[in-house]
């Protein structure tokens, strides 16, 4: 017996739509947190009060074990980013203008869309 492309569509619809209610919500709920806040640290531009808001997402990664290790590495280099930047505004980081840069580059890198970690 023949099946028809209309019928076998929507089977192939079905099947898809089954295993995706077999997924488990709270990776995709953790994979969508780390993606708002790759989205974050890309829109931000290194902007301090921008990054407050990043950091809240990064909180929030912390608490998934999926994405723990990365958050705690990560807002090691958004605080040390964060002091820097007030450093060089307060007159007492001149020569961490390189070192900021350096951290922003390294948070980016991390943070690009073809970033696996």
């Amino acid at each position: 017996m023949k099946i028809k492309p209309i019928k076998q569509a929507m089977l192939v619809l079905v099947s898809l739509t089954l295993l995706g209610a077999c997924a488990d919500p709270t990776t995709n709920k953790a994979n969508e947190l780390r993606h708002s806040y790759s989205n974050c640290i890309n829109t931000s531009d290194g902007d301090q009060a921008k990054l407050a808001t990043c950091q809240q997402i990064l909180e929030s990664l912390r608490k998934e074990k999926a994405h723990e290790a990365f958050a705690e590495k990560e807002t090691v280099r958004v605080i040390d980013y964060q002091k820097c930047l007030t450093a060089r505004k307060t007159g007492d980081g001149q020569a961490y203008a390189e070192d900021c840069g350096k951290i922003w580059q390294e948070i980016k890198a991390n943070n690009s869309p073809g970033s696996a970690n």
